[in-house]
């Protein structure tokens, strides 16, 4: 009798573990999950190895079925763990199979800020002492100065300009911080070094380098490279784009990856005209339009869903030397659906001897190269990681599609 209970408490305790386990699973896979997918009409959703996930298809909206649904239209769809207990119920939007053209050319930015961007902030010696004018008004690293006085911002040249002209009487400033923007008065110093009146901030308004394009898009004109956003090298933030081009450059060497030293690709501007102009710079990299072809674009190729994307095999096209890309194997090890993880959707780790030997793996400049799998555009590397130089980030094609849709609409309201 002792036994059968003993035996009962083990049992019970097991399916309480089990039960447990089921539930952690469940929450985990609510969370990596997205709320929305695409689809092409006729194909539908499958989730890469380990998402013990199964797909319900109950009628959608307007009694369209799922199987029946055409471009344009969407339906709801229930993701269920192990074919039973319900994780979530996730929107299905129809859509066309985008076709664009890979490159994996290397490109040179130019950007100026919209605004300065506060890169970091000095005491200034004055005959009350060491003040930072900045500081005490309530400024922080990070800060964008939208306005002088009303005047808009532009260059360091024109607010150390405006700040001499303006002496020692106080100064308004609209400052973004984040999405909010707020305005500050600033009391500026005479410094005692220089005999200049400053505000005790250092400032950028531009940035410059060198990427990698993923893709171009020949209906559109619209082109996207580099996997990330351009930051500050200093703040690490976003930087705020006006405006800027891109143009032609050249990979002149290359200073191998190490580990916990990422390499990095050394290239030059070259003397041909700019390229295009930059529209955006968001997290999923920088997007404009190009005016002049004489950049190399390679092999149109269809664009994968994010749900089509699997772990194993696949491509990168990249330029380790010259203009000119070439293709080199890597492994997708890991697939990250979330919402919340758009520029670090895959772990990648390249196996091909000869990028090996040439880069040590993943180098700075990399960043953009367009990453190819059974045919299919399906991301772009994104960063290295700095203890394994053979391993790195890449983001799903789809997400980079999202912000190109959102930059061609908005440079066609501009326009």
């Amino acid at each position: 009798m002792i036994f059968l209970r003993k035996l009962a408490k083990r049992l019970a305790a097991a399916v309480n573990c089990c039960l447990l386990a089921l539930l952690l699973l469940t929450i985990y896979m609510q969370k990596q999950l997205p709320d929305r997918y695409s689809v092409v009409a006729g194909e539908e959703i499958t989730f890469p190895p380990g998402y013990p996930i199964q797909t319900v298809r109950p009628t959608a909206a307007g009694g369209i079925q799922a199987a029946q649904a055409s471009v344009g239209d969407s339906y709801q769809l229930d993701l269920k763990l192990l074919g039973t207990i319900p994780v979530k119920t996730v929107e299905v939007n129809v859509v066309d199979r985008k076709q664009v053209t890979v490159s994996g050319a290397p490109f040179g930015i130019k950007m100026f800020t919209d605004g300065l961007m506060v890169v970091g902030m000095s005491d200034i010696p004055a005959a009350e002492g060491r003040i930072n004018p900045a500081k005490e008004a309530g400024l922080e690293v990070g800060d964008v100065l939208k306005t002088f006085n009303g005047v808009t911002l532009t260059t360091n040249e024109q607010l150390a300009e405006l700040m001499q002209e303006n002496g020692d009487a106080p100064i308004k400033v609209e400052v973004k911080r984040g999405n909010s923007t707020f305005s500050a008065g600033i009391q500026p110093i005479r410094s005692t070094g220089d005999d200049q009146y400053r505000l005790g901030v250092w400032v950028r308004d531009s940035s410059a380098g060198i990427g990698t394009m993923t893709y171009f898009d020949q209906n559109s004109g619209l082109f996207t490279g580099l996997g990330h956003a351009v930051c500050d090298v200093d703040t690490g933030d976003m930087m705020p784009l006006s405006n800027g081009e891109v143009v032609p450059a050249r990979i002149t060497g290359c200073k191998r990856g190490e580990n916990g030293s990422p390499g990095e690709l050394k290239g030059r501007f070259t003397e041909e005209p700019a390229l295009g102009s930059l529209s955006a710079n968001t997290t999923t990299g920088v997007y404009g339009l190009l005016r002049s072809r004489t950049l190399y674009l390679g092999e149109e190729m269809p664009l994968a869903m994010k749900h089509e994307v699997q772990t194993g095999k696949a491509y990168i096209y990249t330029t380790v030397e010259g203009s000119k890309p070439q293709r080199y194997e890597i492994e997708i090890e890991k697939l990250v659906m979330s919402e919340e993880e758009k520029g670090q959707n895959m772990v990648i780790r390249v196996t091909d001897p000869a990028l090996l030997q040439k880069t040590g793996g993943i180098v700075q400049g990399m960043s953009g190269s367009p990453i190819i799998q059974n045919g299919m555009l399906v991301g772009s590397v994104t960063h290295v990681f700095v203890k394994d130089p053979t391993r790195g980030f890449g983001v799903f094609a789809e997400n980079i599609q999202e912000n190109a849709e959102k930059t061609l609409l908005s440079t066609k309201k501009s326009a």
